[in-house]
């Protein structure tokens, strides 16, 4: 429980950095708490998830309960989220990924590039079992359905301490 709650503070404490580096040099960023539940589903707090904007990079701290159905509120095309930061591999923090993911290729105008997913040790093995936990349906849509194959991909890395994402703000940092 208290790495856990370290572990978010220190994600608190990188995503305010970034605020200021780019206010610092005249980009634009927006941090957008998503959902800020727990476990227990409520109706009024969906589960963890934050969008981070920075010009035209959107990337998502956490895939909790509802994640898509935020983004759909605050009309952000889900195919234009080029990552997800995986914080820890505890299910209240990823279990809307799969609704991240495939509704995020299905859905017109889905991602046809593959979706990048960076967490800490385990995060790629999580992504390669649920490739296979979802391959009937992704095979049925690619025989069926015209989408892009492209779109099922997921190019997960694990990560350490350290320089994770330089695209962004010039960089993020983890610290696990």
């Amino acid at each position: 429980m208290v790495t856990t709650m370290f572990r978010s503070i220190i994600v608190v404490a990188l995503l305010a950095a970034a605020v200021v580096t780019a206010s610092a040099q005249g980009q634009g960023i927006r941090v957008t708490l998503l959902g800020t539940g727990c476990p227990p589903p409520v109706m009024n707090r969906f589960g963890p998830s934050t969008l981070v904007e920075a010009g035209d990079q959107k990337l998502l701290f956490d895939a909790g309960r509802g994640a898509l159905q935020r983004l759909a509120q605050l009309n952000v095309r889900w195919g234009d989220v080029q990552g997800v930061f995986l914080t820890h591999l505890h299910s209240d923090h990823v279990v809307g990924f799969p609704d991240v993911w495939l509704t995020g290729w299905l859905i017109a105008p889905g991602r046809n590039v593959p979706l990048k997913v960076w967490g800490p040790r385990r995060t790629a093995k999580m992504m390669f079992h649920l490739k296979h936990a979802y391959e009937a349906d992704i095979r049925f849509r690619l025989e069926n359905e015209r989408v892009s194959p492209e779109g099922t991909v997921i190019l997960a890395k694990d990560i350490g301490e350290g320089i994770v994402y330089d695209k962004f703000l010039n960089r993020s940092a983890a610290f696990f």
